[in-house]
């Protein structure tokens, strides 16, 4: 039906227990790490001093530690995980982030099969490289400094893994790790392993010479943590967001960005730009290493990697710890970014997380796999409570049938063809967007109101259309009940006596013969799908009760400061001829002359993503339009002289100076109120569906 032909024209619509590492220097500790294939004779002199030191040391820390120190003694755990290892290879892993060895660890003397087209550069992984050898050789490689809490003096030892290959991505910054020393605490979280005896100081401190295995990490207490003093030369990016930072963490997902995360081997790691990834850039790693974190986190359930590789002769395997234990190895089989989930729970907590790149292969000719990483998410245990809903009885108590009115809009729905055209229309800066408040609203009366002694009237209709859209059915209207003063004069009943649904075009009330009369109308089912069956109340033959904003509803979702549970109904001077489910037909004749109209039965939606409660200046009762526009959308039910106009119910209290006092304090001081505050350029047309959703 059209609506609104006599609208007026303003209104159209540590320290480890024992010493501490101050009691001796590790100013020396280089001289510990000697080549594979053995010391140079330049070195021999050097040798002789060190005798000296080891000597001292012996005295202090008693004969079986200082013979830690002496060089060639290997480390008896060289699995690749899950053995034991000692207590001062785990306090010296946590420290410096050395990641584990490999089960396809290649020495200096070894050429791997995988890389049988690669020449073998003077020295492989793990052989001493000096200054001035790393300086004639032309490749520039971080240097990884430990250094000692206590005294302050630290080494810089330049190592290369002698692989002729570079990164894909050139942008490895120096890297710089500290010993951290660690006491022993009873509120540690389960699965903490002890903190390193007395006598394996001197072999903690020098792990990072030898090869050890999987980091296996003992975390200190908060209160020693608080105690730490890191002497660093960079300090290293913390996790993006920590429960200790952030109190309300506590209750949330903890999200690590890959590229903050500590790299055991910088040289085997590499932070590069992927516009797919979270915050665009990731973590590549491009030889076996392990990327770790000290965080304290929430009680948690598990932990989501998104991960992928570079597949070559197989996929990359990521191996998960958590605190030196491995939780999940997974062989990482997707070459976009994917989460990988580890069904790993936790309590509350300072945790050490982990994530390692085990199988490294490379062909200079033939390929290269590698392991990408993007982040490290901590499932919270403490589920965040649903947003409030408006009030509601658990069923809308009319048209159940109708899933098109009831049912949010789906994630990423498909969008019409003309959208961006229609929303060009809908959204022009000169048109009006209003509510009909009073001239053009609709009385409602709702199945609460019917009783059995409310009177029942065979309404007259004057319109030559057909037969009688309402039979020989009677339709209760209680006494009083005011018709719009506008030419459409709608008035929807809700009859729970018949089970049956009234829309009346052009309702008129004589109080003289006191009888009821209209144009025409419509009738549906009550429980149906909202769609009139029997002649029709609306252009769109959407039955007039569907989509209209009731007052109780409205009050109820400013409350809870949310959108209303149903799509909205509007009519607008862009609609054509043509129609689309759920309009069975339409009376449209493009009365904006544009050149493309719309078909009635479209539905419209504002992106969900806005944040309607930070648009500044918009009324309350605009907030709750615009977030159902969100979540349900609103649909084109018939023509009208405004561009857009939505249908609003007729309050008891409302007059031609005053829509009403709910209205009103919802900031719509008047009939036709322009809400301009919407961001209606943000709209979009969805497309349409055929059958019932």
């Amino acid at each position: 039906m059209s609506s609104h032909r006599d609208a007026p024209p303003h209104s159209g619509e540590a320290s480890a227990a024992g010493p501490t590492q101050s009691n001796f220097e590790f100013a020396d500790a280089k001289f510990a790490r000697t080549s594979i294939t053995g010391p140079s004779p330049s070195s021999r002199a050097t040798d002789l001093k060190r005798i000296g030191r080891i000597g001292a040391l012996a005295v202090a820390l008693g004969v079986g530690a200082a013979i830690a120190a002496v060089p060639g003694v290997a480390f008896a755990d060289t699995a690749e995980g899950g053995s034991p290892e000692s207590s001062a290879e785990r306090s010296q892993e946590s420290s410096s982030g050395t990641e584990a060895a490999p089960p396809q660890h290649r020495s200096a003397r070894e050429k791997p099969a995988d890389r049988d087209d690669k020449p073998s550069p003077p020295t492989r992984r793990g052989a001493t490289r000096t200054a001035a050898t790393e300086a004639a050789s032309g490749r520039d490689r971080p240097t990884r400094d430990t250094e000692s809490p206590a005294s302050g003096v630290g080494e810089s030892a330049v190592t290369s893994d002698g692989d002729d290959r570079q990164p894909a991505e050139q942008s490895v910054a120096t890297t710089t790790t500290t010993l951290r020393s660690a006491t022993s605490s009873s509120s540690q979280p389960a699965g903490v392993p002890d903190s390193p005896a007395q006598e394996s100081v001197l072999l903690a401190a020098s792990a990072s010479i030898g090869r050890p295995n999987e980091a296996r990490t003992a975390i200190p207490s908060p209160a020693a943590r608080s105690a730490q003093t890191s002497v660093l030369t960079e300090a290293p990016q913390q996790a993006s967001s920590t429960a200790a930072d952030d109190a309300d963490a506590q209750d949330r997902d903890v999200v690590i960005d890959a590229d903050s995360l500590t790299v055991s081997r910088p040289s085997n790691g590499t932070t590069y730009t992927d516009p797919t990834a979270s915050g665009g850039t990731a973590l590549l790693l491009h030889r076996n290493a392990t990327a770790s974190t000290t965080v304290t986190l929430p009680e948690f359930t598990s932990l989501v990697i998104r991960a992928k590789g570079d597949q070559y002769r197989g996929a990359p395997e990521m191996r998960v710890s958590v605190n030196g234990k491995v939780v999940s190895k997974v062989a990482v089989t997707a070459t976009s970014w994917t989460d990988y989930t580890v069904p790993f729970s936790g309590p509350a907590g300072t945790y050490t997380l982990s994530v390692a790149f085990t199988n490294d292969r490379y062909s200079r000719r033939n390929g290269d796999r590698n392991l990408r990483l993007d982040t490290v998410t901590v499932v919270s245990a403490v589920v965040d409570p649903e947003p409030p809903t408006p009030p509601s009885t658990g069923s809308p108590g009319y048209f159940e049938g109708a899933d098109w009115l009831w049912k949010p809009i789906a994630t990423n729905p498909v969008l019409a063809t003309n959208s961006a055209t229609w929303v060009n229309y809908l959204a022009a800066p000169d048109k009006l967007r209003i509510a009909n408040l009073y001239d053009y609203s609709v009385a409602l009366v709702s199945a609460s109101e019917i009783t059995s002694s409310t009177p029942r009237y065979d309404v007259a209709f004057t319109e030559p259309w057909g037969s009688d859209p309402f039979g020989n059915t009677t339709v209760p209207i209680p006494l009083g009940t005011k018709v719009p003063p506008g030419s459409d004069g709608h008035v929807a009943i809700l009859d729970p006596t018949t089970g049956l649904a009234y829309g009346i075009w052009q309702a008129k009330y004589n109080s003289s013969t006191n009888t009821w009369s209209g144009s025409w109308g419509g009738m549906t089912d009550l429980d149906g799908d909202g769609i009139d069956q029997s002649g029709s109340a609306t252009a769109a033959a959407i039955a007039r009760y569907a989509g209209v904003v009731t007052a109780a509803e409205l009050s109820a979702a400013i409350a809870a400061n949310t959108g209303i549970n149903h799509a909205l109904a509007f009519s607008t001077d862009l609609a054509g001829p043509d129609f689309v489910y759920p309009a069975a037909k339409s009376d449209g004749q493009n009365w904006a002359g544009v050149a493309v109209p719309i078909p009635e039965g479209y539905r419209i939606q504002l992106d969900p993503s806005i944040d309607v409660d930070a648009i500044p200046g918009m009324t309350p009762g605009e907030r709750v339009i615009a977030k159902t526009l969100q979540t349900h959308g609103a649909y084109v039910v018939d023509q009208g002289s405004a561009r857009m106009a939505f249908a609003f119910e007729l309050l008891d209290d409302a007059t031609s100076t005053s829509p009403g006092s709910v209205w009103v304090d919802a900031g719509f001081a008047w009939d036709y109120y322009d809400m301009n505050a919407i961001p209606w350029s943000q709209l979009r047309v969805l497309a349409p569906t055929s059958v019932s959703v």
